[in-house]
C-alpha cells in the first residue's frame, strides 16, 4: 500500500513538468549551499541522539558517540526498508548494546514520536503566527488543536505512567497481575528522564533543535535556488511540518512522492513556478536521503550487520513463517 501510494504521488508529482527546463534548474544550483546542508544535518543527527541518549540514561548511562551511530542507522534502514522496520531494529540493537529491556527502549521510541508531534505543532504555530502564514494546514485549526490536546493527554499519562501504578486506585488491580505491573514498570522507565526538571527541559529543547535544523535545511535549498525572497525561516518550518505530515501518510521507503507532490503543492500557494518548486523538493529530500542512508548504512556494518540480515530478521516474511 505504501509502494503505491507513493507511486501514485510520483505521478502527480511529475505530471506537467518540463525536464528540459527542470535540467536547466538543476544546472544552475549554487552548489556551496551543499557544505551548510550537510553539516546542518549532522547537527540535526546530534540533537535527535542527545535527545535519545537523555530518555535513556535513568535506565542505564549511555554514550552520544552509541546513541548517534544507532539513531543513524535507524533512519537509513527506514529510508532502505518498508514500515519504518529501522525503528524496530534500533529498538532491538539498542536493548542489546546498552543491556536496557526491549520494552524500555520501545517506550523511548514512542516518547520521541509523542515529542515530535508536540514540538513540531508549537514551532509550526509559532512560524505562522510571526510570519503571517495563513491557508494550508492552517483551515483546519481546531482539528489541529483537538489532536495536539489529545497528544499532550497521551503523552502526560506516559509522563506519569509509574505514578499511576502506585496510586491507591490501581495498586491493587496491578497486585493481582505482577506481570502486567513489570511490563509497565519498564515502559515507565523510558520516560524517566521528565522527572528531573533540567533533563525533561533538555529533552524539549534538543527536539525543538532538532527540527530548526530541518528548517535551516530548507532555508539554505532556498538560498541554493535562489528562493532567498521567498523561503525565510518562517516559511521552512512551515515547509518541515509539511513534510512530516506527508511522512505520516503511508509511502514508499524515503517516501519519494510524498514529499515531493506536497512541498510543491505549498510552493505554488507562495507563486514559486511549478518546475522550480519540484526541483526544489527533489534536491533537498535526495541530498538528504543519501547523506543519512549512507552514514547510516557505515554504522549498520559497522556494528557487525548487513542489510540482508536486517530484513530477514524483521521482515514480516519471518513473522508469518
Amino acid at each position: 500500500a505504501g509502494f503505491l501510494v507513493g507511486a501514485v504521488l510520483l505521478y502527480f508529482a511529475f505530471r506537467s513538468i518540463d525536464f528540459r527546463n527542470l535540467l536547466a534548474i538543476y544546472s544552475r544550483v549554487r552548489a556551496v549551499f551543499i557544505i551548510p546542508f550537510i553539516l546542518t544535518t549532522l547537527a540535526e543527527l546530534l540533537f535527535r541522539a542527545a535527545r535519545w541518549r537523555l530518555l535513556l540514561n535513568p535506565s542505564r548511562p549511555v554514550r552520544l558517540v552509541d546513541a548517534f551511530k544507532l539513531q543513524t542507522a535507524g533512519l537509513a534502514l527506514n529510508n532502505l526498508l518498508p514500515m519504518r522496520l529501522g525503528e524496530l531494529a534500533r529498538a532491538t540493537f539498542g536493548a542489546g548494546l546498552f543491556k536496557i529491556p526491549l520494552l524500555t527502549v520501545f517506550a523511548t521510541i514512542l516518547v520521541e514520536r509523542a515529542l515530535d508531534v508536540l514540538v513540531l505543532f508549537a514551532l509550526f504555530a509559532a512560524a505562522a503566527r510571526l510570519g503571517g502564514i495563513t491557508g494550508g494546514f492552517l483551515n483546519y485549526g481546531s482539528l489541529m488543536w483537538v489532536m495536539f490536546a489529545g497528544v499532550v493527554a497521551a503523552m502526560a499519562a506516559l509522563i506519569f505512567s509509574d505514578e499511576l501504578i502506585a496510586h491507591h486506585w490501581f495498586s491493587g488491580f496491578f497486585a493481582r497481575f505482577p506481570r502486567l505491573r513489570l511490563l509497565f514498570e519498564r515502559v515507565a522507565m523510558g520516560v524517566k528522564g521528565f522527572h528531573s526538571f533540567r533533563s525533561g527541559a533538555l529533552i524539549f529543547a534538543y527536539a525543538a533543535g532538532q527540527w530548526l535544523m530541518d528548517a535551516l535545511n530548507y532555508y539554505w535549498m532556498g538560498l541554493a535556488f535562489g528562493l532567498g525572497g521567498v523561503l525565510d525561516l518562517y516559511r521552512s518550518m512551515a515547509l518541515v511540518f509539511t513534510g512530516a505530515v506527508a511522512a505520516s501518510v503511508p509511502g514508499m521507503p524515503g517516501y519519494f512522492g510524498n514529499f515531493e507532490f506536497t512541498l510543491t503543492k505549498v510552493l505554488v500557494t507562495w507563486g514559486v513556478p511549478r518546475d522550480l518548486g519540484f526541483a526544489f523538493a527533489s534536491y533537498a529530500h535526495v541530498l538528504s536521503y543519501l547523506f543519512i542512508t549512507l552514514l547510516g548504512i557505515v554504522f549498520v556494518y559497522q556494528m557487525g550487520h548487513s542489510l540482508g540480515k536486517v530484513w530477514k530478521e524483521f521482515s514480516p516474511a519471518k513473522d508469518a513463517a
